[in-house]
């Protein structure tokens, strides 16, 4: 009896051990489920708890159903949630030197797939916000954004001309929309859909995704121009909940995301072309702004970054050693 009993008492023992180890993943974003990069989050919850037998239990919350993505990096630290993946330009009310991602005409897609320098430029960032308790463990695409439309054809630099265009919150790009004579409207992407029906924007900065997913065909006009603005999201942890797993489950947590990550850059890129297919099936107009006219744009909206090139001086000429670096 008493050895049944010192067994039973090692067995419970060990499962209040194991229980201890184990840690929740709360994850939390304001995009819907089917538009990037939501998907991606589900694969990285799915292959986490896979690879980590269970020991490491991640749940997703979608379209602000926990928080929207400015309360939840506001919640990091607090223990209700332990990951966010914010559009980048999210981060530069905690440090305004993050705005370098969001310069127009700065960051492109060529150099956020070399891995040299993007693990670079992960480490710089995520410098600048781990005295808040956050740290940045990568940058996913989001897409090169473009103006989407509910009644202006935008084929030139004046089409744009005293539209209000919804941004993402963040300086740079507000600066940049005000540059081109439009006025820049925050507001977040679950609210997109009403604020173009009931006139309070008249278009928006956003990916084919969202053009498919969230406003539809109530935008029938889609205007890119290349080089713009690639978009990112950036996946921000709590990092006293990082620094308090093991050093095999950082591991395995940076492994996959690092995984799923080189996956999305590649994948995302086909999927927007078979989106805005779709979008023009169901009779959207479709427009790549010509060499001149996004010459004109980035003559416009290149000053508008000078403010922050010159009081985040050190940011730029770290960036352009790291390009010359990675031999970019």
């Amino acid at each position: 009896m008493r050895r049944s009993i010192a067994a039973l008492g090692a067995f419970l023992s060990m499962g209040v051990s194991l229980s201890a180890h184990a840690a929740d993943m709360i994850i939390t974003s304001e995009i819907p489920l089917s538009v990037n990069p939501s998907p991606y989050i589900v694969q990285f919850v799915d292959e986490v708890k896979k690879r980590s037998g269970g020991a490491i239990n991640g749940k997703y919350f979608d379209s602000s159903q926990l928080y929207n993505d400015r309360d939840a990096l506001a919640a990091l630290g607090t223990g209700s949630v332990q990951m966010v993946w914010p559009v980048t330009s999210r981060l530069e009310s905690l440090d305004a030197r993050i705005g370098m991602a969001s310069l127009p005409f700065s960051l492109s897609a060529t150099e956020m797939g070399n891995k040299c320098f993007a693990d670079g430029f992960t480490s710089m960032t995520s410098g600048y916000v781990e005295g808040r308790g956050i740290k940045i463990l990568g940058y996913l695409r989001t897409a090169d954004l473009m103006f989407l439309m509910k009644n202006r054809d935008v084929q030139k630099l004046e089409d744009l001309r005293g539209t209000k265009v919804r941004v993402i919150a963040g300086k740079t790009m507000l600066d940049a929309i005000r540059a081109v004579q439009a006025t820049p409207v925050a507001i977040a992407a679950s609210e997109m859909s009403a604020a173009l029906s009931q006139g309070v924007i008249d278009g928006m900065l956003t990916s084919p995704a969202g053009w498919v997913n969230v406003v539809g065909i109530t935008a029938k006009y889609a205007t890119l121009f290349p080089g713009m603005s690639l978009a990112t999201s950036a996946v921000t942890v709590d990092k006293k909940w990082w620094d308090g797993l093991s050093d095999a489950h950082r591991t395995l947590i940076q492994q996959t995301l690092d995984e799923v990550i080189a996956r999305q850059w590649v994948e995302t890129v086909k999927a927007d072309e078979e989106l805005v297919k779709k979008m023009v099936a169901q009779g959207g107009v479709y427009r790549v702004a010509s060499p001149a006219e996004t010459e004109r744009l980035k003559a416009r909206m290149v000053p508008a970054g000078e403010e922050f090139r010159k009081q985040h001086d050190t940011v730029v000429k770290a960036t352009d050693a790291l390009r010359r670096s990675c031999k970019l």
